[in-house]
């Protein structure tokens, strides 16, 4: 496992030091008080790449874990992974490895900032839509929530793989939907009835407007 990482450095993380950062704990807050429990645990995703829902994710795991709350941030987005990029963390082993082997799962986490444990996506497999078919899938959000306060699942987006529909089913985690200033309507309606046809529920739209941290916005 890698060493525990004491400062945060990459662009895509908000610095915790400036004003903006209380926008992502505003959207922590509001995920906090519409649910059972003190954590967060959320599905991110999208209807289209491009809209920073990894961004959104990583600021989300970020903040909770400043609040004092255990965090596990999952990179299950296995076509575009980029949570060990932007914490700076070796690739694996992580989620696929976790899903192949029985091994425990703290064999397959890493450390982050404060309070946060991250599950990279791990190596490249060829058929990655196979993955979450696993018994496994079930056992990591078992183990999780005894070990976490919060969990964060960052997912493809919604009109390009299953996936997210998959997730949220499979962890009963609702889905944080994240839209930039570019998508269209349209595709933000088909990818919230494929949510719909599988029961899985929407805990908020979040507005990311052209990528920049202060402009985040949350909506039920």
């Amino acid at each position: 496992m890698a060493k525990p990482r004491t400062t945060v450095g990459r662009p895509s993380l908000i610095d915790v030091s400036s004003p903006s950062v209380e926008v992502m704990r505003a959207l922590r807050l509001a995920l906090v008080l519409k649910g059972p429990t003190e954590g967060a645990n959320v599905v991110v995703t999208s209807a289209e790449p491009g809209a920073g829902k990894s961004t959104i994710a990583a600021n989300l795991a970020l903040v909770s874990g400043l609040a004092g709350s255990k965090v596990l941030l999952v990179d299950a987005d296995l076509p575009r992974p980029v949570q060990h990029v932007i914490f700076g963390l070796p690739r694996g082993p992580g989620l696929v490895e976790f899903l192949a082997t029985n091994g425990d799962l703290a064999s397959f986490v890493q450390h982050g900032p404060t309070n946060v444990d991250i599950m990279t996506v791990g190596r490249e497999i060829p058929r990655a839509a196979e993955v979450f078919s696993s018994p496994r899938v079930a056992d990591l959000f078992e183990v999780a929530a005894k070990r976490y306060e919060a969990i964060i699942v960052d997912t493809p987006p919604v009109l390009v793989s299953a996936d997210a529909a998959t997730i949220a089913t499979r962890s009963g985690f609702e889905a944080l939907f994240v839209v930039s200033r570019t998508t269209r309507r349209h595709d933000v309606t088909r990818a919230l009835r494929r949510l719909e046809l599988v029961q899985a529920p929407i805990a908020g739209l979040v507005l990311n407007r052209e990528g920049r941290q202060e402009s985040y916005g949350y909506g039920p």
